[in-house]
């Protein structure tokens, strides 16, 4: 077995580290204090990345982008994910865009890799987050078009997308297997971001969407009517094991302050670090780091391998974002009171691994799907 990265990709995420350190380092006091940096900076920030040749890093070269893989991507998330901003590169499509038809790529795909358009992903529900059936937002057939009404919740990014990737029910009778995937452009009569929905976490104002009436014509419906259970299946693949990435830069960057801080924080005339308390939580959080790293580069691996990895995906979003957690604590514990302050990163990413273990699957969920598999279950067991 051979866990050592290559050395052109080593180097590939050194200048990523750079970029971080360059571009996004000096903004992080600001960042702190107001908590999110306004849409003007992070376009400006995506433009200063793709002329560094930082754009549609996973992209398939057949598509213009640099087919970099799933390890990449990862390592990518990794580094980024060190600064509190949840700042990430442009020019990559959601993977469902790829199921699209020939006029579909043109028009969205190819928009977001050439153009730099943005999607966001409208899936959960009011009453329902993780629970497909529970679906309501109904498209109704009618000719060559359909007639969406229904509403979404906690959609992130919609304030700055041109177009929502939206999961409506075309068959309530068959549940989730009666779910059917559009592409909504936004501007479109009847749709409408109805209202952002404040958060604890920095950098996460998600908005709620509305659908009233909306027409949207039949051309513009990603994939097979009731077909959209495989597409949401492969979206939340990917999404958890970029999550999971996510928290291993949280989780290094915590780390690697806390210990800085343990060596220049004297108490009772010793620096903390020769605490035995404080050296217990430094090691249990480095051991519970690598043990996360371990299972993301693995699932990482597998993929690039063209391996299934559904129940990998799962597993390794499940245990890091629990472990960023875990880890985060401490690391706020060891600096006291100065980590609860926005003088420190760490009070954010702290609020940010909260969301997390919530999004694109409870840690409940996870554990009950991992343990399904094992089990051999249906979901109607």
């Amino acid at each position: 077995m051979d866990f050592s990265i290559p050395d052109e990709l080593k180097q590939f995420v050194d200048s990523v580290r750079q970029f971080r350190e360059r571009e996004l380092m000096p903004l992080e006091q600001e960042f702190l204090l107001k908590g999110n940096f306004t849409n003007e900076q992070r376009t400006e920030l995506e433009q200063r990345a793709r002329q560094l040749g930082f754009w549609a890093l996973d992209v398939p070269e057949e598509y213009g982008g640099q087919g970099m893989g799933t390890l990449a991507t990862c390592l990518v998330a990794e580094e980024l994910y060190k600064h509190p901003a949840m700042f990430d590169f442009g020019g990559s499509p959601e993977p469902a865009l790829y199921e699209g038809n020939e006029d579909q790529k043109k028009r969205y795909l190819r928009g977001v890799i050439d153009d730099g358009k943005r999607s966001c992903y409208a899936f959960t529900e009011p009453g329902g987050g993780s629970d497909f059936a529970r679906i309501t937002t109904q498209a109704k057939r009618d000719g060559d078009n359909w007639i969406i009404n229904g509403r979404k919740t906690f959609i992130s990014e919609a304030d700055r997308a041109d177009f929502c990737i939206l999961f409506a029910t075309t068959d309530p009778a068959l549940g989730g297997r009666g779910i059917t995937c559009f592409l909504v452009d936004i501007g479109t009569p009847g749709f409408e971001l109805s209202r952002p929905i404040p958060t604890m976490g920095d950098a996460w104002e998600p908005y709620e969407l509305t659908f009233e009436d909306c027409v949207v014509p039949d051309a513009n419906r990603l994939g097979e009517v009731n077909g959209a259970w495989e597409l949401a299946s492969e979206q939340l693949t990917h999404g958890r094991l970029k999550i999971a990435a996510y928290q291993l830069g949280i989780a290094q960057r915590s780390i690697d302050l806390a210990v800085e801080w343990a060596k220049q924080r004297v108490t009772w005339g010793k620096p903390i670090a020769t605490r035995q308390a404080i050296q217990w939580m430094l090691a249990d959080s480095a051991v519970e780091l690598d043990a996360a790293r371990m299972l993301v580069y693995r699932a990482a691996w597998m993929a690039d391998e063209g391996q299934h990895i559904r129940n990998e995906a799962f597993m390794a979003k499940l245990y890091a974002t629990e472990m960023a957690q875990r880890v985060t604590d401490r690391c706020l514990q060891i600096f006291g009171g100065l980590g609860y302050s926005k003088e420190v990163p760490i009070q954010s990413f702290y609020r940010q691994v909260r969301v997390w273990r919530i999004g694109h699957g409870t840690g409940e969920i996870h554990r009950w799907m991992i343990a399904r598999n094992m089990l051999g279950l249906s979901s109607r067991d």
